[in-house]
């Protein structure tokens, strides 16, 4: 009986760990077909952030730091976030004075984009592909704040074009959220 009972933990611990490589792969595949969808499509787009509606792709962000190229989606729901990163709404556009900002997840199953968010240092460069236009950052701030602290995404400074990344940190437990800020280069 204990040979049975041990197999079959065996077989379950085996399902679980399947299930979760399974669904990292499939959302890494996801991701990856959004980024070039938008690279293919946006060469022949010339509209504005009004012409996007909740849940369509607006850029790809790339940090080289981390490995990281991800879609960015307008809007923060659940379900963008599950398979991408997303832009709160009422925030500047890539490159638009005011501050671009991002939210995405680091320590779930599925949709674990930031995870290496916090490997960042100042003077990292963060990327981002929109309108066909490619913007590039430097970060300038890295501070880790209480959830109740949502100023961290309005804009301080309407002269400035800069960029937010929002993430739940410690890893796993959440309480709290690492905020990382960067300002446009030229």
């Amino acid at each position: 009986m204990k040979h049975i009972i041990g197999k079959l933990l065996i077989l379950v611990g085996i399902l679980i760990i399947g299930t979760v490589v399974y669904i990292n792969y499939k959302t890494t595949n996801i991701n990856k077909q959004f980024v070039n969808e938008y690279k293919e499509n946006i060469k022949n787009f010339e509209g504005t952030k009004d012409d996007y509606e909740i849940g369509d792709v607006i850029g790809v962000l790339n940090i080289p730091k981390i490995g990281l190229e991800v879609a960015i989606k307008r809007g923060i729901t659940d379900e963008i976030l599950k398979d991408s990163v997303g832009h709160f709404e009422n925030t500047a556009m890539p490159g638009e004075y005011g501050n671009f900002s991002i939210a995405g997840h680091r320590a779930y199953t599925n949709n674990k984009f930031f995870s290496n968010l916090d490997e960042l240092e100042i003077g990292e460069e963060l990327n981002v592909l929109s309108n066909n236009e490619n913007y590039k950052y430097i970060v300038n701030s890295i501070e880790v704040v209480t959830p109740d602290k949502v100023e961290v995404v309005d804009s301080t400074d309407k002269s400035k074009k800069e960029i937010t990344l929002v993430t739940c940190t410690p890893r796993y437990i959440g309480s709290h959220r690492l905020i990382v800020k960067g300002e446009y280069v030229e």
